[in-house]
């Protein structure tokens, strides 16, 4: 039976978790964001199987996260490669490589570094307010209807912690 969809909730992350919340789909992003492309060299790495790797592919693709080039005909073989839209999924692989260090790394500490290529240092991902720069965090940040928000539908009252 398949899963219903989060597409028609009013929330930002039901409808991104629709997107890429399925198993191995944020896995799939990582091997992309490293510079996997090739079909064989994720499902080799990942160790998942090829009926599931090609349906998280394709989803992706409808999605317009990653777009599909073909570089051999024959066989046929395809490579993926990120779209604007899945380049713009780096920020969140990238913060949750960051809670995965601090909360889930075994004790050797993470198994890979991410190293910001402009300064040449190991770095984190931090969320920062776009204004000010001031750090974000649930004891900083809270929760302020928007110009999409549907009164009553899975939305909490929060209109009282809007911050002027």
């Amino acid at each position: 039976m398949p899963k219903p969809s989060f597409a028609d909730i009013a929330c930002s992350i039901a409808r991104s978790v629709d997107v890429v919340g399925e198993r191995w789909t944020p896995l799939i992003l990582r091997d992309l964001f490293v510079g996997m492309s090739r079909f064989e060299d994720i499902r080799r790495d990942l160790g998942i199987a090829s009926n599931v790797l090609a349906a998280r592919l394709d989803r992706l693709e409808r999605d317009g996260i990653v777009d599909r080039h073909q570089y051999q005909t024959a066989p046929v073989r395809h490579e993926y490669r990120l779209t604007e839209k899945g380049r713009d999924l780096y920020p969140v692989i990238a913060t949750l490589i960051a809670w995965g260090d601090k909360w889930m790394a075994a004790g050797n500490g993470p198994p890979a570094l991410i190293v910001h290529s402009e300064c040449g240092h190991a770095t984190t991902a931090v969320t920062v307010c776009a204004e000010c720069g001031g750090e974000l965090n649930a004891d900083t940040a809270v929760a302020a209807p928007g110009p999409g928000a549907r009164p009553g539908q899975g939305t909490a009252v929060i209109g009282d912690y809007i911050k002027h």
